[in-house]
């Protein structure tokens, strides 16, 4: 990860309010859409929530209309020019590098030493779904919308989505979404325990979970994080070499006709017409 460039927006934030932190994605014109640039300012984030002494809780937030439309499929995003790029052995380890850093990022979210906590609205897709996956627990407002699009891209999710939404949703839900690539609303996320609780708008959602946050914080931090310690210990293993597999799994399909067509039918808003190759 690059250093910092102070005269740049972060597309990222951290802040705190006294034991409650804040990471704010914050490229709200593009519907917190995901590139390199952003994730580079998450990891940012998130290392400063692992500095900050005072912290006991971290509330996990999207600005502007969604939560996150998931990965940026504009030429400026630095994958797409990887993923687009000549098919040869070094192609394919660059992508492989660029999955594995993105997981990093993701495994660091999830191993904050304090609870967690999503707040959904609007979209929540793709990549972004895979990052709120990793929080401890998601909370959203009526209007949120769920889904892992990347089979009807061409690609496979690779972030840590299908590690992670078979332990949260169960098997049969988690495949039935990554296979579909279909979407999920509040409701139904509710129903298969995607989310914890659906509020009625983006400010009863904030209120709520602020009450859920001060909570949390609330209660003594040696217990608090030493119940979040015991929960991530078991899997982190499996976790691990099952990431490595999905990275190299995923790379060995980049490129293929049927990305290329796959990112034209969306660009252009239509459906598009796939072979297998």
């Amino acid at each position: 990860m690059s250093e910092e460039n102070p005269d740049q927006k972060k597309l990222v934030t951290y802040h705190a309010e006294g034991p409650v932190g804040f990471i704010t994605l914050n490229r709200p014109e593009k519907r917190n859409a995901l590139n390199l640039a952003l994730w580079k300012d998450l990891d940012r984030a998130i290392a400063q929530a692992e500095k900050d002494e005072a912290l006991r809780v971290v509330l996990l937030r999207g600005e502007g209309k969604s939560f996150c439309a998931g990965l940026d499929l504009g030429p400026e995003n630095e994958i797409i020019s990887v993923v687009s790029g000549t098919p040869s052995a070094s192609q394919k380890e660059s992508f492989f590098k660029l999955v594995r850093q993105v997981q990093g990022t993701h495994n660091r979210l999830e191993r904050l030493p304090v609870p967690s906590v999503a707040l959904v609205h609007g979209h929540c897709l793709g990549a972004g779904l895979e990052l709120v996956l990793c929080c401890d627990f998601r909370i959203c407002s009526a209007d949120a919308i769920f889904a892992l699009p990347e089979a009807r891209l061409a690609i496979i999710t690779d972030v840590g989505g299908l590690q992670r939404l078979p332990k949260v949703v169960g098997p049969g839900h988690a495949r039935e979404m990554a296979f579909r690539g279909h979407a999920i609303d509040a409701e139904k996320a509710r129903r298969i325990h995607l989310v914890n609780e659906v509020y009625p708008d983006k400010e009863s959602l904030f209120a709520e979970a602020m009450k859920m946050a001060t909570e949390i914080a609330g209660n003594p931090p040696l217990a608090v994080q030493g119940a979040k310690d015991v929960f991530l210990f078991s899997d982190d293993m499996a976790l691990r070499q099952s990431l490595d597999y999905n990275a190299a799994r995923s790379s060995m399909i980049m490129p293929s006709q049927d990305l290329f067509e796959a990112i034209s039918a969306y660009l252009q808003k239509r459906k598009g017409e796939f072979k297998g190759a």
